[in-house]
């Protein structure tokens, strides 16, 4: 009974400075907008004349941020569902201060400038900080004890039934396997389970109807390792058994039930050899350098990443109409949901989800038959990828950390040749070496070598370079630059002979 209250009083604190830090952060914005509109030689009779406002402001962030519970996800697991409910949440706090304040002094001395500044920085400077904390707490969590960065993939798993059991094993891959392992969906029992969630993961269907739930996900880039059965088997209809013990026998995924082996796997262990070369005991793995030493390799680049960060949160806010715009077009073009994702292999193999405005409709029809692409694509699509504007959600994925502006660009895990993880050394990029120099029309094997290159000569000099060619690129389009290929391969030939001389 101790221990429970002492818990409950550890997990108050832990909230009470989360909350703590959200006012701090939304007076500092409420200020820094005072001092963006005012002039500086009026600043201090600004302020004073805006204290009720300040109060106010804060007083309402402190209202609306606890009811709704911004304070339950700790930082460092925040994602993009919290960062939204921070712009919905700011928007509502802004209102009801404008309107608490009117009611107070008919709003005296707040130009009407004031609020939207001030809930642009709220939104920029409150996403930026658990930004940087999800960034920085899996930085740590992914090094190993001896201070070099684990490169073992994620395995990806679907889990079959909607019970308590689910719940404690979602929970319990959260606290023990977050970085090891990753839940793609849930599989119930019924179809009147489908579209709802269980501790953020989605139940997509029933076992009947694997088959298409594998298409479905195929199209996001991921491939399922293993299906963790939490339910007694004589839960499951007979047809739902022989359809995963099927699978089983037709591919490479693993089927378990959770009753004959509870725990997880040490990510430390050495795996034992599967049924195929490159599924190891259920976990995928990549040779990236050979014996060499990651975390030296690394270091040039952590001024890139503050780079990458700062000119995300920046871009995102500066462009932030334009992006709404776009996912206006693309809601009337194509529909709900504007974004889509995909899988891809990141730094060192780790997968993340790709971000994208959706440029076509959905891959299947009402009856689950697979629509060919030409007949998905439109014209706006068509401009939105021509453009690039279809990639401005990438910036996210840049401000979070699983990006770079300029690095390779991610392929899909299939198309991820493991002899050729070299490319996974650095952060994949929104624009890259590859992309300036051939872009869509090179060949899959220049572009390997052109990214090689890269992550051989990545400088400042260059990714500035890369930059201003992008531009020119989305003005005037691809065109393959065959002297930059060349002399790529020429690079990688003398290295290689220098390496087998020696």
């Amino acid at each position: 009974m101790r221990s429970g209250i002492g818990g409950g009083s550890r997990g108050s604190l832990h909230r009470s400075i989360l909350i703590s830090s959200d006012l701090l952060l939304v007076a500092f914005a409420t200020v820094l907008a005072i001092l963006l509109r005012a002039d500086f030689h009026d600043f201090q009779d600004k302020l004073t004349v805006l204290i009720p406002y300040i109060f106010i402001s804060l007083g309402c962030a402190f209202v609306v941020f606890l009811v709704c519970g911004l304070d339950r996800t700790p930082w460092r697991y925040s994602s993009v569902a919290d960062h939204l409910q921070i712009i919905v949440l700011t928007v509502l706090a802004i209102l009801l201060t404008l309107g608490l304040t009117f009611a107070v002094n008919r709003l005296e001395g707040v130009s009407r400038s004031l609020p939207v500044i001030q809930a642009g920085l709220m939104i920029g400077i409150l996403v930026s900080a658990r930004a940087v904390a999800r960034f920085w707490f899996t930085r740590q969590i992914r090094k190993n004890g001896n201070g070099h960065f684990n490169t073992r993939l994620q395995e990806t798993l679907l889990v079959v039934g909607v019970n308590t059991v689910t719940d404690l094993f979602l929970l319990s891959l959260q606290e023990f396997a977050s970085q090891q392992i990753q839940v793609a969906g849930i599989l119930a029992e019924e179809p009147t389970m489908r579209g709802r969630t269980i501790r953020q993961k989605p139940v997509l269907g029933t076992v009947d109807e694997l088959q298409n739930i594998f298409q479905s996900l195929e199209v996001h880039g991921v491939t399922i390792d293993r299906i963790v059965i939490a339910t007694a088997a004589d839960r499951l209809p007979p047809r739902a058994l022989e359809t995963l013990l099927e699978v089983e026998k037709s591919s490479n995924i693993v089927v378990q039930f959770l009753s004959e082996r509870l725990g997880f796997k040490d990510s430390s262990a050495t795996p034992s050899a599967g049924r195929e070369g490159n599924i190891v005991g259920g976990q995928k793995s990549l040779t990236l350098l050979g014996d060499s030493d990651h975390s030296n390799f690394v270091k040039p680049f952590r001024l890139k990443r503050i780079v990458d960060g700062v000119g995300a949160a920046f871009l995102i806010l500066m462009l932030a109409p334009i992006i709404v715009l776009v996912a206006f077009i693309v809601a009337l073009d194509v529909g709900l949901p504007v974004i889509f994702w995909q899988q891809r292999p990141g730094l060192y193999g780790r997968p993340f989800k790709m971000y994208k405005f959706r440029t076509m409709r959905a891959p299947h029809d009402k009856h689950w038959k697979r629509i060919a692409d030409d007949q998905r694509s439109s014209a706006v699509g068509r401009i939105l990828r021509y453009t690039r504007l279809d990639e401005l959600p990438q910036l996210y994925n840049v401000l979070v950390g699983d990006m770079s502006f300029v690095g390779p660009r991610p392929l899909l895990p299939r198309d991820q040749a493991p002899n050729h993880a070299v490319r996974l050394s650095v952060r994949p990029g929104i624009t890259g070496w590859a992309q300036v120099n051939g872009g869509r029309i090179i060949s899959a094997s220049d572009k390997l070598i052109l990214d090689i290159w890269y992550v051989e000569n990545a400088s400042l000099v260059l990714d500035l370079k890369i930059i201003f060619r992008t531009m020119k690129m989305v003005l005037f389009g691809d065109r393959i630059n065959t002297k930059a290929v060349q002399r790529a391969q020429s690079d990688l030939d003398s290295k290689t002979r220098r390496a087998a001389s020696a």
